[in-house]
């Protein structure tokens, strides 16, 4: 058998805004701040991760020259069907165990005044759409 990975440890998205992800993803969502540092060899980035279970983490970099330009298309859909250019995170997924919980997550979001759409069935899966500070940007 072919040795493969077995799941994503940490997805790291670039921010201007390193506190309001933090606070999105812990107030918001419930997810525990993890580490938070000067990112290794890069002067004046921060690098923070939060923890989802014990091997999954979102994690944000904050690079002093990243942009705040946001324009529809190019650095961001505005929709789930919105064009981007190859290279560019379209939308990130995280787990729940049972739709039960999917149903008391999305309450918990509408409760901060993030509006969600959803539950959708996919099929293979059950998803809701919302956009948390600078659409996750």
């Amino acid at each position: 058998m072919a040795l493969h990975p077995n799941g994503v440890h940490h997805l790291a998205i670039s921010t201007t805004d390193i506190k309001a992800q933090i606070e999105f993803f812990t107030t918001v969502l419930g997810a525990e701040l993890k580490a938070l540092y000067w990112m290794h060899g890069v002067p004046d980035t921060y690098h923070g991760f939060v923890e989802l279970n014990p091997s999954s983490y979102v994690a944000f970099v904050q690079h002093p020259r990243n942009t705040t330009t946001h324009e529809l298309g190019l650095t961001h859909a505005g929709n789930a069907g919105g064009p981007l250019p190859g290279g560019t995170m379209q939308h990130v997924a995280l787990c729940v165990d049972s739709l039960d919980d999917l149903l008391a997550l999305r309450d918990r979001i509408r409760s901060h005044g993030v509006p969600v759409i959803g539950p959708i069935d996919h099929g293979m899966c059950q998803s809701m759409y919302f956009a948390g500070p600078e659409g996750l940007a």
